[in-house]
């Protein structure tokens, strides 16, 4: 197979060198030590992945990276920092980032996060062309774009779920979820979201990872809220308005509209043979924890375990991502945030296990 091409943009001799011995036997590498010939390297060749420092003399990483969105917006980009506050990169993220590493970082680290963004970039071609096939998609309703989604994907899709519900059998599962970030994304293109929303299903993966080793869950119960993770939201995808994370955009009618999510999914995914405790996350993940929440009015622990962690991992994201995007904004901040407005939308206990994990476990930010 062709190799892909990295550029590694740092503006330090040291982290920029030891990345390019790590990623030189197995790719193209090009290395830049400042935002403007990086910059000059992309329009140059066609690079497939950046390496990008925030921390930079004269041209900042942010800077570089709303450049790089401007000549091209399928690079992918990783962040390797060794600062950056919870601001930095919610703001990092609007410009669509594939992941992040904190310095110092490791070979183990660099080789998985570079592949992984390399697979979702393939992805992403697979989903393209799969739109290519099934047509210009014009003039239809999204209610028929997803129609033929599945229909023209079905064998796919039926294989890759049936691989991932014997994975949730074994000891050691997870990573099988190539289904359901194909059609996480197939939602997010066909809903044109912005760079903020496109790794909504990502992020909302990672926060319940948090959760995983503090609450010591089987390996069956994790696989089954990784899942519900990936697909709590392809409900949206078969639906004609176009959402934003919050009811105040949304008027009476299309509010309704939006309710009946949880279930038009479950609805969906229901030839793909989902186990019954997935669709149940699925369906019940925006309860609340004061009996206030759809579609079944559940209270406290009425709620599946797995539901009531989806619901904080999205209130959370909510925050992480309500507007303006403050550049100063910090975790602390956030935590303080949660802890005032999630009173009666959460469970309490698990929202404590979340925000210890948030100040002691997240290793996306120092």
């Amino acid at each position: 197979m062709e190799k892909a091409n990295i550029l590694i943009v740092d503006d330090e001799v040291g982290p920029r060198e030891s990345l390019r011995m790590i990623l030189k036997p197995a790719y193209n590498v090009y290395t830049a030590e400042d935002g403007f010939k990086a910059l000059d390297i992309i329009r140059q060749q066609p690079i497939d992945l950046i390496t990008l420092d925030l921390r930079m003399d004269g041209m900042s990483g942010i800077d570089v990276l709303k450049e790089v969105r401007e000549h091209n917006k399928d690079i992918g980009v990783i962040i390797i920092t060794g600062y950056g506050t919870l601001g930095t990169m919610t703001t990092a993220n609007q410009y669509g980032v594939s992941d992040f590493i904190s310095k110092p970082f490791n070979v183990t680290d660099v080789t998985m996060v570079v592949q992984k963004s390399l697979g979702k970039k393939k992805q992403g071609s697979d989903i393209r062309k799969l739109l290519e096939d099934i047509g210009t998609l014009q003039d239809i309703s999204k209610a028929e774009k997803a129609k033929r989604i599945f229909e023209k994907s079905a064998l796919f899709i039926k294989e890759l779920t049936t691989n991932c519900a014997s994975s949730a059998k074994a000891p050691a599962a997870s990573g099988n979820m190539d289904c359901f970030k194909f059609l996480k994304l197939v939602s997010d293109i066909l809903q044109h979201k912005t760079y903020a929303h496109v790794d909504h299903a990502e992020r909302i993966y990672y926060y319940c990872t948090l959760f995983f080793d503090a609450l010591q869950l089987s390996a069956r119960t994790r696989e089954e809220i990784e899942i519900a993770a990936y697909l709590h939201d392809i409900g949206k995808m078969g639906m004609e308005i176009d959402f934003f994370e919050g009811e105040k955009y949304l008027n009476e009618q299309q509010y309704q509209e939006w309710q009946q999510h949880p279930a038009v999914g479950v609805e969906m995914l229901a030839p793909a043979g989902l186990a019954p405790e997935v669709t149940s996350l699925i369906l019940h993940h925006h309860e609340r924890y004061d009996g206030r929440g759809f579609p079944g009015s559940l209270k406290g622990e009425e709620i599946p375990l797995g539901a009531r962690i989806l619901r904080i991992a999205n209130v959370y994201d909510t925050h992480l991502f309500a507007k303006p995007f403050p550049e100063s904004q910090s975790k602390q901040d956030i935590i303080k945030n949660m802890t005032m407005y999630a009173t009666g939308e959460v469970d309490p206990q698990l929202l404590q296990v979340f925000l210890n994990a948030l100040q002691n476990n997240d290793k996306r930010l120092q």
